[in-house]
């Protein structure tokens, strides 16, 4: 059996904000442990990130169709406990992770060709029935030493800001 292992992990390096907004997503793990509903979810919050709307994070509860209960899980300090679960295994990852998103298969990291996760999985994956994500890699030949796209944009570890909204201000004054 081959073993295929991504991790995805809240790195907490940039700041209250970015700590505030990792912990509601890992609440949100928690509490909708389906991925496709808590996927659902950081999604949103990452596209909102993306797209320079964070300050818009609480609506992806009400776009995903998903309650608020992760809000509950941060203000009763629940989240705390959560956030260093993920750092602790984050710290323990092999080889360790030096930037962010740091995704690893089959104990290999991609390093800046993470964006081709799916062809590492493809190549990796052994069983029978081929995935549909697969199928049309699967008639393509593959150098282990070219990289499809080169230069993808990453966030190493050592790199700090601090974003400038307060977010755990307007919590406060919300009622969820």
């Amino acid at each position: 059996m081959c073993m295929l292992l991504i991790f995805v992990f809240l790195l907490l390096q940039h700041g209250d904000d970015e700590c505030f907004l990792n912990t509601i997503e890992a609440c949100a793990i928690t509490i909708y442990p389906d991925v496709v509903q808590h996927f659902r979810y950081v999604r949103c919050l990452e596209n909102l990130t993306l797209e320079g709307r964070h300050n818009q994070w609480v609506n992806c509860f009400q776009m995903t169709g998903l309650g608020t209960s992760p809000i509950d899980c941060y203000t009763s300090g629940n989240g705390k406990a959560i956030d260093q679960k993920y750092a602790k295994e984050t710290a323990q990852l092999n080889p360790p992770h030096r930037f962010v998103p740091w995704v690893v298969v089959n104990n290999q990291a991609l390093q800046e060709d993470y964006q081709n996760f799916v062809t590492y999985i493809c190549r990796a994956y052994k069983g029978n029935v081929i995935p549909n994500a697969c199928r049309s890699l699967s008639t393509k030949t593959y150098d282990s030493n070219e990289k499809v796209n080169s230069f993808q944009p990453v966030c190493y570890v050592d790199e700090a800001r601090n974003l400038s909204f307060p977010l755990v201000t307007r919590l406060s004054n919300k009622s969820p």
